[in-house]
Order: C-alpha cells, then structure tokens, then sequence
C-alpha cells in the first residue's frame, strides 16, 4: 500500500541541502520500499568544460596544474541527489549510490545495503534527499514509498 508520493524540483540554491520529506505510518508493517528517481543524470551544458576544471582546481595543492586528459576523463559532469530514511528522528540508512533510479527497503530482519534492518512500526518517517551536485537550473525528484 502507498504511504507516501511526492514530486519535487531541486535547484542549484539547494545544493549541499538535506531536503526532508516527512510521512507518518498509521501501522505497523512487515516491510517498508522506498522508490527515488530524479533527472537529468547527465549535464549537458556548455561549461561542462570549464566546471570540471574549477572542480579540480579546488582539489589539487596550490601551483599544480590539472591535466587536460584528467579533466576530459571526469566528463560529461552528473547531477547527483542521494537518499537517506529516518525514523522517529533516528537515521535508518543512507545510499550515495549515483543510480538516478533506485528502490531501497527495509524490514525488521532484512534491508537493502546502507540501510539497517529495522521494525516497520506506526510513527513518524522521513526521506532526505541530499544535493550534491545540481548542475542543470532544475531536478525533477520522485519519491514513492509503501508498506506491505
């Protein structure tokens, strides 16, 4: 049964954000299934170039110089969001897997990795979306999550 469904857009202004969507179990189930999309994966912008160079530039020790192959090698640039659960406040689990379609469950005796196996009890829930890199202006993100 569907608990929960929300469609968002995440944008630049909230990248390094932790974009919390509550939802409450009015019972207790045996499992409970988190299914998260979002696109576009890929950036396709113009700058991609001059982004990935700026990236690396940050990251190496002052005076060393980024490789053109080292830059070329990290393109085309993605947009990332990862998922985490929480229960009552607590974290259930977390999965920064680069996937932009993904299902994670949970359950008391079984749940998928990143996530802790964990009593489906009535309360409060939440999802977290993280933006790590919101390249393009906007995200769409879908959030489906049920019980059985």
């Amino acid at each position: 049964m569907r608990v929960f469904s929300v469609k968002t857009v995440v944008t630049r202004d909230d990248l390094r954000k932790h974009l919390k969507y509550p939802f409450r179990l009015d019972g207790d189930a045996e499992k409970l299934t988190v299914r998260y999309s979002y696109s576009p994966k890929k950036y396709e912008g113009a700058d991609s170039y001059a982004l990935a160079r700026a990236a690396f530039e940050e990251a190496y020790p002052e005076g060393v110089e980024p490789s053109r192959e080292d830059i070329e090698a990290e393109l085309p640039l993605n947009n990332h969001l990862t998922l985490s659960l929480e229960r009552e406040g607590a974290l259930v689990g977390t999965a920064h897997r680069h996937e932009p379609v993904a299902e994670y469950h949970v359950s008391a005796s079984d749940a998928s990795p990143g996530f802790s196996p964990t009593a489906v009890e009535k309360g409060e829930w939440a999802v977290v979306l993280s933006a790590h890199a919101v390249l393009d202006e906007k995200l769409t993100a879908t959030i489906e999550v049920e019980a059985e």
